[in-house]
C-alpha cells in the first residue's frame, strides 16, 4: 500500500479542504496495482480504527470519477436531505433518521454532516461602547477576521512571481502561538478604520463560550440538514435505498406522508410531533440520479422499440413479420438477464447503457432470417422449408456477427486493463447479443412456421377422392356423359 498523502487538517480553513470544520480530518490514499481487494480492506480499516477510536465518526469513499459524476461530487453515494426553519428540530428530526438508517443491515457509515454541538466562540459587539470609542462593528469583524484567519477574505491581494507566473496571496495573519485562549482574543487590538488610538476587544465585546452549529446549509433558501450512508460490500446502493425507505416509512416516530415536490421527486412530509410544520425528507445525489436514469433508460428502450417496429413495417409491409422479428430483443432481455444473474451483476444505469446498445445489434438477426425466408416463400418454397433453409443458410453471417459483438467487449467484461466501472455495460451486451444468437437461430424459425401457417382446407363433400388438386368426380358419373345412355 502506498500512502501518497495524509492530511489531518485540523488548523485550515474549511473552505480551501474538504472537511467541514476544525474536527474533520482526511486521509487520501493511493493503492499499488498489486493491492488486495479494495473493499476488503476498506473493512479492515472499518474495524482497526473503529476499535481504536470509538468515539470517532468514520467514513470511507471508494469511489472514482464516475461515482463521482454520478453522486454530483458528493462525499457518499446514499444521500438525504431534512428541510425546514428551525435548526434543532432539523437536528432532532435528521438524528431520529439516523438511527433508523442505522438498523439497516446493509447501511455503513451512517453520519449526520451538520454537527449542532460544535464548541463556538460567542462575540457580543455593546455597539454604544463602540460608537463612544469611535469604532464601528466592520471595524470590529475586520481586526477578529485578520486575527483569526486572514485579511485575504476581505481585502485581497496577489503577488505574481515573475519568474514562474504563478500568483500568492498576500494579507496580514497572527501567529497562532499567539491565540492560544480566550484572553488573546480579548486583547486584540480594534483599530478604527478612519484613524484613532486602538482599543481592546474587550472594551467594546463580550467574549464566552457557547455551541453551535458547524455550519448551516441551504438548499433554495431553505436549511437543510444532510445525512450521508455507504452501501456495505455485496449490496447495491439501489437495495439499501430500498431497505431504508421502507424502514423509514414504518417509522412511528416520523410518520411520514408520501409527496412529490415540484420536479417530481419523491419526498415524504414529517408527521408525529412535527406534523404540519413544513418539514420534508427527500432524496439526493447518486439515489435520484440513478432515479431519474432509470425513469430515462426505461422510457428511452421503449420509445427505440417503438421506432424501430415502425422502420420494420415500412420494410416488410407486415405487421407480422415486423413483430416476430421484435421478438430477438426479447431473446435479447433473456441473455442479459442470465448474463448479469451468472455474473452476480446488478441492474445499474450502466447495465441499461448495454442492453439499449444491444437491442440495435439483435435486431440485424431476426431482420436477416425473415428476409431470407420471405424470399424463399415467394420463390415457391413452403414455410417449414423456407424458415428451415433461412436458419440454416444464415447461419454463418448470424454466428459472426455475434461473436464479433461479444468479443469486441469481453475484455471489458471481465475487468481487464482496470475497466470495472464499465463491467455491467459489458457483460448485458455479451449476454445479449449470445442469448439472442442462440435464440433466434432455434425460436424464430419455429415462430416464423406457426405465424406463417396456411388456413385448413374446405372439408370435402362425402365420397369425393383427393386426387392431388384435380378437379374430383363421384365414381358413378366419371368418365359417363350426361343425358340418357347410348346404345350401340
Amino acid at each position: 500500500m502506498l500512502i501518497t498523502n495524509i492530511g489531518v487538517l485540523n488548523d485550515w480553513p474549511a473552505a480551501y479542504t474538504p472537511n467541514s470544520g476544525p474536527g474533520d480530518a482526511f486521509v487520501l490514499v493511493q493503492l499499488k496495482d498489486s493491492a488486495p481487494d479494495v473493499f476488503g480492506l476498506v473493512e479492515r480499516l472499518r474495524t482497526t480504527l473503529g476499535d481504536e477510536f470509538p468515539r470517532a465518526e468514520l467514513s470511507f469513499d471508494t469511489g472514482g470519477m464516475l461515482t463521482a459524476a454520478l453522486n454530483n461530487g458528493e462525499p457518499a453515494p446514499i444521500h438525504y436531505q431534512v428541510r425546514g426553519s428551525d435548526l434543532r428540530t432539523l437536528g432532532d428530526i435528521a438524528a431520529q433518521v439516523v438511527r433508523v438508517i442505522k438498523t439497516v443491515p446493509g447501511a455503513r457509515d451512517v453520519r449526520l454532516m451538520q454537527k449542532y454541538d460544535q464548541p463556538t466562540i460567542n462575540i457580543d459587539i455593546d455597539r454604544v461602547r463602540a460608537a463612544v470609542v469611535g469604532v464601528t462593528v466592520k471595524d470590529i469583524m475586520h481586526n477578529l477576521i485578520t486575527a483569526t484567519n486572514s485579511s485575504i477574505n476581505f481585502r485581497p491581494a496577489f503577488w505574481i512571481d515573475q519568474r514562474n507566473g504563478n500568483h500568492y496571496f498576500i494579507g496580514a495573519q497572527y501567529p497562532e502561538t499567539d491565540m492560544v485562549s480566550l484572553d488573546s482574543l480579548r486583547d486584540i487590538p480594534i483599530a478604527p478604520a478612519g484613524g484613532g488610538k486602538p482599543v481592546p476587544l474587550r472594551s467594546v465585546a463580550t467574549v464566552k463560550r457557547g455551541v453551535g452549529p458547524s455550519y448551516v446549509s441551504h438548499r433554495n433558501i431553505t436549511r437543510v440538514v444532510d445525512i450521508y450512508a455507504d452501501a456495505a460490500p455485496g449490496t447495491t446502493v439501489g437495495e439499501v435505498v430500498a431497505d431504508i425507505e421502507r424502514g423509514l416509512r414504518r417509522d412511528q416516530a416520523l410518520a411520514l406522508v408520501a409527496k412529490k415536490n415540484r420536479r417530481g421527486e419523491d419526498t415524504y412530509l414529517v408527521g408525529g410531533q412535527w406534523k404540519g410544520r413544513g418539514y420534508v425528507i427527500g432524496a439526493s445525489g447518486e439515489v435520484v440520479a440513478m432515479h431519474s436514469a432509470f425513469k430515462q433508460f426505461s422510457a428511452g428502450l421503449a420509445i427505440a422499440v417503438v421506432l424501430i417496429y415502425l422502420l420494420l413495417i415500412a420494410k416488410f409491409r407486415s405487421f407480422i413479420d415486423s413483430l416476430m422479428i421484435l421478438f430477438t430483443v426479447v431473446f435479447g432481455f433473456i441473455g442479459v438477464a442470465i448474463a448479469l444473474g451468472v455474473s452476480s451483476t446488478s441492474i445499474n444505469v450502466q447495465s441499461f447503457m448495454g442492453t439499449l446498445m444491444m437491442v440495435g445489434i439483435v435486431i440485424e438477426h431476426g431482420v436477416i432470417l425473415v428476409d431470407f425466408a420471405n424470399h424463399g416463400v415467394a420463390n415457391g418454397m413452403t414455410v417449414r422449408q423456407a424458415a428451415v433453409d433461412a436458419a440454416r443458410i444464415r447461419l454463418r453471417p448470424i454466428v459472426m456477427t455475434t461473436l464479433v459483438a461479444a468479443l469486441a467487449v469481453l475484455p471489458m467484461a471481465v475487468g481487464f486493463g482496470g475497466a470495472e466501472a464499465d463491467m455491467p455495460l459489458a457483460r448485458a451486451m455479451v449476454g445479449g447479443v449470445l442469448g439472442a444468437g442462440v435464440l433466434t437461430l432455434f425460436v424464430l424459425p419455429a415462430l416464423y412456421t406457426m405465424m406463417n401457417r396456411p388456413p385448413n382446407p374446405p372439408e370435402q363433400a362425402p365420397g369425393a377422392v383427393d386426387d392431388g388438386g384435380s378437379n374430383h368426380q363421384t365414381p358413378a358419373s366419371a368418365g359417363e356423359p350426361h343425358g340418357e345412355p347410348q346404345h350401340a
